[in-house]
């Protein structure tokens, strides 16, 4: 779809006061820059720019104080479930916090699927007025979204329902 098409849908379903509100938004990395630009001219349903994409990646390092990520560095090779618990903690606080705006516009999912953390978090947190789009670099392969132009790295198919996911052309 293009780009003021799947924003003009997105803005119809942001109008709806309850509900799941978890959107996703699947291209290349240059479509979703791109897609950024556009959405950032566009108004949210109450007459509100949509706001700057946040990066997932930062938010995470950021909720992991400087000395704790050093000793995580340091210990991986040895524990790395400790580290995939701590992300998995980092990543749920960063999104508690970052939902409390209402809508946000999240990218840079690369350590979510690094770790191979779960992702029910966005389903869980993702109601009424804690909404989110995701910029999910990808294509379709069939039925399921490839994440990032690997084989094997695929978007969970019940996270995003089916009319909250388009892909850019």
């Amino acid at each position: 779809m293009k780009d003021a098409d799947i924003i003009e849908t997105m803005v119809s379903k942001l109008r709806v006061p309850v509900g799941r509100h978890l959107y996703g938004v699947v291209g290349s990395y240059d479509a979703l820059e791109r897609f950024s630009r556009s959405i950032l001219e566009a108004k949210t349903p109450d007459g509100l720019p949509f706001p700057e994409p946040i990066s997932i990646n930062k938010g995470i390092i950021a909720a992991i104080s400087e000395n704790e990520f050093k000793r995580l560095a340091e210990d991986e090779p040895r524990y790395p479930e400790v580290i995939r618990v701590r992300l998995a903690q980092a990543f749920e606080e960063f999104l508690r916090l970052t939902l409390r705006q209402g809508l946000v516009v999240l990218r840079d999912l690369e350590v979510l699927f690094t770790y191979d953390l779960d992702l029910s978090p966005f389903r869980t947190l993702c109601t009424d007025k804690q909404r989110a789009i995701l910029l999910l670099p990808g294509e379709r392969s069939g039925e399921r979204i490839c994440m990032f132009g690997s084989d094997d790295t695929f978007l969970p198919v019940d996270l995003i329902a089916s009319d909250h996911l388009w892909i850019l052309r």
